[in-house]
């Protein structure tokens, strides 16, 4: 049976394969002007429409729609980015999920925060009691980790295929204790996640357990159970 047609504007293809929509293009569009207008000398970095330097040594890396598949396809698990990076390094975050009313927030130093509802990770350390959460099968049979993932969800309490931003806000907020993403990630797919999940008290590295890298791949984590699942 057909899908019925979800609300939002159909995707098509990027040429690194991930979807895009008009909506995103048009967001990403809105917010680099509210920024522009209020913080001129900033630099801007975004999904669709790439980076602008700027001269104060602060940059606002922006992801209109992270999820766009979801987006499309009428599921409400989607989030828009936005996250300031101070001197190369990640300050502060907001990670809003209009389809949902929520809205996560965090700076560095100041806590993770939904709305008002403070933030913490689970205390979990043990992967025989984690829920552990990891992006599409098909992503890690395609390079050649599926046995890494079936090893890490056999060794698990329970699992679920979720992934992005929303997955690793329900590690901020303690409903879940890691996240595998074994696909290519990028800044604006970090940024304003890591203060809000760090703040927290959970960690993010590369699946390797390096920094962050463009084009890496992700672990998000409650902190206490990182170590373990490298």
């Amino acid at each position: 049976r057909s899908r019925p047609a979800p609300s939002a504007s159909p995707a098509t293809r990027k040429g690194d394969g991930t979807s895009v929509t008009d909506a995103d293009v048009a967001a990403e569009r809105a917010m680099r002007e509210a920024l522009a207008a209020t913080f001129p000398r900033d630099g801007m970095q975004g999904e669709e429409t790439g980076r602008i330097e700027g001269s104060s040594g602060r940059t606002w890396v922006i992801d209109p729609i992270d999820g766009t598949a979801h987006y499309a396809d009428g599921v409400p698990l989607w989030t828009t980015l936005i996250g300031l990076d101070v001197d190369g390094h990640p300050a502060l975050g907001v990670a809003d999920v209009p389809a949902l009313g929520m809205r996560y927030h965090a700076s560095r130093g100041g806590g993770a925060w939904c709305g008002d509802r403070s933030l913490r990770t689970s205390r979990v350390d043990d992967l025989a009691d984690a829920f552990i959460m990891h992006s599409a099968v098909e992503r890690w049979a395609e390079g050649g980790r599926i046995d890494d993932l079936v090893r890490i969800l056999g060794a698990a309490r329970r699992s679920r295929g979720l992934s992005d931003a929303w997955a690793q806000m329900l590690i901020a907020q303690g409903s879940a204790d890691a996240l595998l993403e074994n696909e290519p990630c990028f800044e604006w797919d970090w940024t304003a996640t890591s203060v809000i999940v760090e703040e927290a008290g959970g960690r993010l590295t590369t699946l390797d357990g390096g920094p962050p890298a463009a084009g890496a791949s992700l672990l998000v984590s409650n902190g206490t159970l990182h170590d373990e699942t490298l």
